[in-house]
């Protein structure tokens, strides 16, 4: 059952990178200092870091987190859409901020998996309540 989740896992994300790619080739979009790229979700492995804890960087837009490292086991995956993508860029900018989020919508379009998918990514653990 685990190796049938990983691979549903697997796929999700590659099919949503796949995605992603296909619209940045689309859109011509050639720059890193472009929006349409720094919007995206990247992660950065830096080898030269001596804090091993510090090597693994997240960037979104102007944001950037380092990665928490937290494992919680092996949780369902979501979706990615553009609406997520969407989200995920509007909760990064208020943590980079200091600032805390709030998804609003109606009941059952997922802003609780949202935010959970979202700590899951960073490798952090998240407590919503």
């Amino acid at each position: 059952k685990d190796v049938r989740q990983k691979l549903a896992q697997m796929i999700t994300e590659v099919i949503h990178q796949r995605d992603v790619s296909r619209q940045l080739v689309q859109d011509n979009i050639d720059s890193p200092r472009n929006f349409d790229w720094l919007q995206m979700m990247r992660m950065y492995w830096n080898p030269k870091e001596d804090n091993m804890l510090q090597r693994l960087t997240i960037c979104m837009a102007n944001a950037s987190f380092f990665c928490g490292f937290e494992y919680l086991g092996i949780a369902d995956k979501l979706v990615q859409t553009p609406l997520t993508d969407r989200c995920f860029l509007t909760l990064t900018q208020a943590l980079h901020m200091r600032l805390g989020a709030n998804p609003f919508g109606p009941a059952g379009t997922g802003k609780t998996e949202s935010v959970k998918a979202l700590g899951n990514t960073m490798g952090r653990f998240v407590l919503v309540f």
